[in-house]
């Protein structure tokens, strides 16, 4: 059986594999760090089970039943609500109230072992685990064994948020053998996902330019940098540092093949709730949380999600802008695929991260005659320091 004929049919959910009664499919990275089927022919059966439950491929079901949209740019009462999230902290509001269900939330975090260098969707009981879910990461998560491990929490009669992109959304609906009134689903307005792979380049570049291991990382800093400017911040040896390097790359070509043929970048949303940042709010709601510390688009597309949205309200402060004309690209189209995509993947196989840093992104390396008047200030600092205590 040929399950995928082409890249571009394929967004890495794990559904296949997960769905396999023969356990003939496992998930490989490609080059690129992109995941994709490979299939035992030994134990492949044929009986297309795999591409029957494939979303991306054979169409999902649309959820979205409220027009226009119930529409609400919301900001955290709290400042430590919004301040932790990259947006207006609408994630921490929804999933508060599931946590205090006794329930589960399931969202994009951190491999407890690898830390930032591996983003996979994890589980969390407490506000404490959910914690790590908040925030942006703009590299596509590894959904492992979670659809199994949600099924069981259903089944169990748990309540149940999963948050992903479309495609993650849509993947575990068409992985779930039935409806469940226990189980809420948040989808995000999704530009792409990035290569885990090329992240993980990145984070080696920059420790080998800093000496020293990758503490902590933030994809889009926004209490060092404010939430309009795109910039990451990596914490090495207790220091921060900021650039666009990665962001550049990301705004480019380091984006899965099938993002460009996204089937769930229109207004037919597949989850119960869409989040986005609000661009565009100024218009929207003018004067309003103008403050550069972000500010939450929740969209509630059915009766479920409302639901959810009224149980959690008043942990927020919001303002009604149904009806509003948001700017957001990817509630209309995907994405479209550069002219240098291929390119971009080209030179990243051949040459590596580094060059591809050099020539799609403002870095550069340092000569070494500015390493050495670096090193001279570095030094120079340290002693007019010393000389004042």
């Amino acid at each position: 059986m040929e399950l995928v004929k082409r890249k571009g049919d394929c967004c890495g959910c794990r559904t296949c594999e997960q769905v396999c009664p023969k356990k003939a499919i496992h998930m490989e990275a490609d080059a690129c760090g992109f995941l994709y089927p490979k299939i035992d022919v030994d134990k492949c059966v044929d009986c297309g089970l795999c591409l029957e439950k494939c979303a991306f491929q054979s169409g999902y079901k649309k959820r979205k039943t409220f027009k226009p949209y119930y529409a609400y740019g919301v900001r955290h009462k709290k400042k430590e609500g919004y301040m932790n999230s990259r947006s207006g902290g609408a994630f921490t509001a929804l999933s508060d109230y599931v946590l205090r269900q006794s329930g589960v939330v399931y969202g994009a975090g951190y491999d407890s072992e690898d830390g930032p260098y591996r983003v996979k969707h994890v589980s969390a009981e407490n506000k404490a685990e959910r914690n790590t879910q908040r925030g942006s990461k703009y590299v596509q998560s590894d959904l492992n064994q979670v659809f199994p491990q949600v099924k069981e929490k259903l089944e169990q009669g748990r309540t149940v948020l999963f948050s992903g992109t479309g495609c993650q959304v849509g993947a575990l609906y068409a992985y779930l053998p039935r409806e469940y009134e226990n189980l809420y689903t948040i989808d995000i307005v999704c530009h792409g996902v990035p290569s885990p792979k090329v992240w993980e380049d990145f984070l080696h570049m920059r420790e080998q330019e800093k000496g020293g291991e990758v503490e902590k990382a933030e994809f889009r800093d926004k209490k060092k940098c404010g939430w309009k400017a795109h910039k990451e911040t990596v914490v090495i040896n207790g220091k921060h540092y900021t650039s666009r390097i990665y962001t550049q790359m990301f705004y480019g070509c380091n984006i899965r093949e099938s993002c460009y043929n996204c089937a769930y970048a229109n207004k037919n949303r597949v989850g119960d709730i869409t989040l986005a940042d609000f661009w565009g709010h100024n218009k929207a709601m003018p004067g309003v949380w103008d403050d550069d510390k972000g500010i939450s688009l929740v969209l509630v597309n059915n009766p479920q999600g409302m639901k959810l949205w009224e149980a959690s309200k008043d942990e927020v402060n919001f303002v009604d802008v149904t009806g509003h004309p948001f700017r957001q690209g990817r509630l209309r189209k995907p994405m479209k695929k550069p002219e240098s995509y291929d390119e971009f993947w080209e030179d990243y196989k051949r040459e590596g991260f580094v060059y591809c840093a050099e020539k799609y992104s403002d870095y550069r390396i340092k000569s070494l005659e500015e390493l050495k008047k670096e090193s001279f200030f570095m030094r120079l600092l340290k002693k007019l320091s010393g000389d004042q205590k």
